[in-house]
């Protein structure tokens, strides 16, 4: 069980990288709490539109517009915050009942009940997770101890997610900068005592360049305060840190 465990954690630093690596770390965690499903959200706070989604489980048949339609429909992910929530604890049944988006959304998954948490909270985007109980059952014994695993590490993830979309939006992106011949690729870990490593790295022109992102990067993760007294750090490719960064306070 505790080498399972490892092996579960251990997936979320791949989980930014590509659709394929996030489909992946939401099978291991629906299979490490014995749940019914998960989903990964992203949410474009510019659009009002969902960026992205990644379903498994009971919810993985449905399309990226289905998700779109429901998404402007939801009142749930705003109310989620850094920690874990049931959806049946924030509305009564009464009003489920009358949910569009419970009763053609939820139900029709065959999901009785939705425990989520915000991962990530910036400027410019909004990352909700979220795990399923399935109709006619309850969420297994397995479900606490799993969520307070892979809690940090998810947050993780999805912060180094959102510092991809934003090299994307500076027009650095990984496919364009990768045939640079004078770029270097650097590393933004997050640290708080204990190292969060970034495996991937972007690639930026100048330590300068990848300095400044790093600032873009804590000035957004300090909208969410659990990570205040965390820093960004700032490797070269040859391990040498370039600069460090406190998030927050």
């Amino acid at each position: 069980m505790r080498f399972a465990m490892s092996s579960l954690v251990l997936t979320f630093h791949d989980a930014a990288v590509s659709p394929e690596a996030r489909f992946h770390a939401l099978g291991a965690l629906t299979n490490a709490a014995a749940v019914a499903g998960a989903a990964l959200i992203i949410f474009n706070k510019s659009t009002g539109n969902v960026d992205e989604a990644c379903f498994s489980g009971l919810s993985a048949e449905f399309t990226s517009n289905d998700i779109r339609h429901y998404a402007a429909m939801d009142p749930y992910s705003p109310l989620l915050d850094g920690n874990w929530k049931k959806l049946s604890e924030c509305f009564s049944d009464g009003l489920l009942r009358r949910s569009e988006l419970y009763n053609d959304f939820v139900l029709t998954c065959g999901v009785r009940d939705i425990l989520a948490a915000r991962l990530a909270d910036t400027s410019s985007h909004r990352v909700i997770f979220g795990i399923h109980q399935q109709i006619g059952h309850n969420f297994s014994d397995r479900v606490d101890a799993t969520v307070d695993l892979v809690t940090i590490p998810l947050k993780h993830a999805a912060c180094r997610h959102i510092g991809r979309l934003f090299s994307r939006v500076d027009g650095l992106d990984e496919s364009q900068t990768g045939v640079l011949a004078e770029g270097r690729r650097f590393y933004f870990h997050v640290d708080n005592g204990r190292r969060y490593p970034d495996e991937t790295g972007c690639v930026f022109s100048t330590p300068r360049d990848a300095a400044a992102h790093a600032f873009v990067l804590a000035q957004e993760l300090a909208q969410d305060e659990s990570w205040h007294g965390s820093s960004v750090l700032v490797t070269d490719d040859r391990g040498q840190e370039i600069t460090r960064v406190r998030i927050g306070q």
